[in-house]
């Protein structure tokens, strides 16, 4: 298999702990004071909801810790069906390179435009890294759901509750690391890509990384657990994925339940 990734697909906006000791230029997530004061209460009035013929899509968001797969899992459903899914085109303020188009890889944008766009609240989620900022649009979620693709997306999990609207009627998937023991016996050969360029940069695993894996697992279970509707832990590569395969055939073909305010809008 090609080492790379399919048009528009790149890392999300995350760094490694090793990234994050290393270098503190490096771009991290950032919010704005608006989304900080949203909040989902812990309890919703909820409604049958079943997606109609030739309706939009529901948005597909991944979210685990920085090693756990999301890429790996992401990839693989673009690969066995590049024609129902599909991913966001990222914006950046960085040079467009030689083999590059605008629009493929990156919406290749001005700094100011950027800055204007990151006032008006049109990222989701976005970021820094040598002097050029990277970001995810909700237009670029737009463009692909108006396609009649399913938008994979996957972004750090206080975000989520931005993305929750009648519009996007997130399915959120959290992928969680099996226990420390296990990572150590199943990623002893894996590597570990370094998100912080759109290049990124494969490490082995450190027992660190399984450490800090497992704990921000944790973290992430405890405080947004409550916005998570399927839970799926990636032991196993292939069992993940036919896991995750068949939870995203049933949001197209079934009923779920889903916010009351998802459906008066």
């Amino acid at each position: 298999m090609s080492s790379q990734p399919p048009a528009g697909f790149r890392r999300s906006f995350r760094l490694s702990r090793r990234d994050k000791k290393t270098n503190k230029s490096m771009y991290e997530s950032k919010k704005s004071e608006m989304y900080d004061m949203a909040d989902v209460p812990t309890y919703e009035e909820v409604t049958p909801y079943r997606r109609q013929s030739g309706a939009k899509h529901r948005l597909v968001v991944l979210v685990g810790p920085t090693g756990v797969g999301l890429n790996e899992l992401k990839r693989k459903l673009l690969i066995c069906d590049p024609q129902h899914f599909s991913v966001t085109i990222p914006h950046t303020t960085r040079a467009k390179r030689n083999q590059e188009s605008d629009g493929v890889e990156y919406h290749f944008i001005s700094k100011n435009l950027f800055e204007t766009d990151i006032h008006n609240n049109k990222f989701i989620e976005y970021g820094e890294y040598k002097g050029n900022y990277y970001g995810t649009s909700l237009d670029s979620i737009r463009s692909v759901l108006s396609k009649n693709k399913v938008c994979l997306l996957d972004v750090q999990p206080h975000t989520i509750k931005h993305l929750r609207t009648a519009e996007f009627k997130p399915f959120v998937v959290f992928v969680k690391p099996p226990t420390v023991e296990r990572l150590r016996e199943t990623r002893k050969n894996a590597k570990i890509i370094s998100g912080k360029d759109d290049k990124g940069s494969a490490k082995s695993f450190t027992e660190d990384d399984f450490q800090e894996m497992v704990k921000t697992a944790q973290s992430m279970e405890t405080q947004y657990g409550h916005l998570f509707e399927k839970v799926i832990m990636n032991d196993d590569l292939s069992a993940a994925f036919s896991e995750l395969r068949l939870a995203l055939k049933k949001v197209e073909s079934e009923t779920q339940w889903v916010p009351v305010s998802w459906t008066h809008s």
